[in-house]
């Protein structure tokens, strides 16, 4: 199956900022974070390390989240809100029974090492090599633990991802779940298509798949976003421009012909309003970027 997260031999710049995010997101006071990371600093590369260092600095780091805004509006309130919810639903599934834990395009991904549930599971973090060995030689250097995490090193271009998922132990008989955060948008249809019927082939019922996706709206102009044309012009300019949206309206129908049963959709605006709002913040997530958990139905794969 061919599967296309990368087009370049090299680690991923949104992964990198998505991990930024998630440190300067981490610096904040105890009482008032969303989370607390404390890898994602290490597993930046060198020019955004010092960014996060500053973070870290009483008073002169708190405006470091407020540059951030201007450049990116609310890319990163977002990204950090979407990361609050992902946890969530991570540790429900695996509370639930889920004893396999996949990161399908792990990035810089951290949940394998700081979540306490994700340690009592089998983790596969699935990526392309090159950002697989940044991040494996900084997670050394830092002295993270992580012999419980399989790292499946995938070509996207020409490798069977669901062989070498098994090879490396991955068990399609057991419940599991599936982390897709911050792929789906810069795929083709037909890429998209195929990750699906890879999930829908390695998925056993009753396994969860959580991913983001940009509202496919955004993308064609049939609705006006705020911050559209920002973020739109970021990812473009970092390399990496968003190709592909659902339409909300139809993802519930899609996921059903493909064996999966829709269970929530929220913008990281909704989800803002309810994480931020509980620690007294006003910032706001984003109505074009969305969450979506989905079960597995039907029969056991073969």
């Amino acid at each position: 199956m061919i599967i296309h997260f990368m087009k370049d031999d090299h680690e991923s710049s949104t992964a990198a900022y998505m991990a930024l995010f998630r440190a300067v997101e981490s610096a904040r006071p105890e009482e008032g974070r969303l989370f607390s990371d404390p890898l994602a600093a290490s597993l930046l590369p060198t020019s955004l390390r010092l960014v996060a260092e500053i973070a870290q600095v009483p008073a002169i780091g708190r405006v470091v989240p407020a540059i951030l805004d201007v450049g990116w509006p609310r890319t990163r309130s977002s990204g950090v809100v979407r990361t609050r919810l992902i946890d969530a639903m991570v540790e429900e599934a695996i509370m639930d029974g889920a004893a396999q834990f996949v990161l399908l395009g792990a990035g810089f991904d951290s949940r394998a090492y700081r979540l306490e549930s994700a340690r009592r599971v089998k983790v596969f973090e699935v990526d392309h090599p090159s950002t697989q060995r940044a991040k494996l030689g900084r997670l050394e250097a830092s002295g993270e633990s992580f012999d419980h995490v399989r790292f499946v090193g995938v070509n996207f271009e020409v490798d069977d991802v669901a062989r070498r998922l098994e090879d490396a132990g991955f068990d399609k008989r057991v419940r599991s779940m599936v982390v897709w955060e911050g792929v789906v948008s810069y795929l083709s249809p037909q890429a998209v298509d195929d990750n699906f019927a890879l999930l829908a082939g390695i998925c056993s019922p009753g396994s969860r798949l959580v991913f983001t996706y940009v509202d496919g709206r955004a993308l064609d102009g049939s609705v006006h976003f705020k911050e559209a044309t920002r973020w739109k012009g970021w990812v473009r300019l970092n390399g990496e421009p968003f190709v592909f949206g659902f339409r909300p309206d139809d993802l519930e129908a899609y996921l059903s012909e493909r064996g999966f049963h829709l269970d929530s959709d929220c913008t990281t605006a909704e989800a803002a309003r309810r994480f931020n709002a509980e620690l007294g913040r006003a910032e706001l997530g984003s109505e074009l970027y969305r969450v979506a958990e989905a079960t597995k139905v039907g029969p056991c794969p073969e």
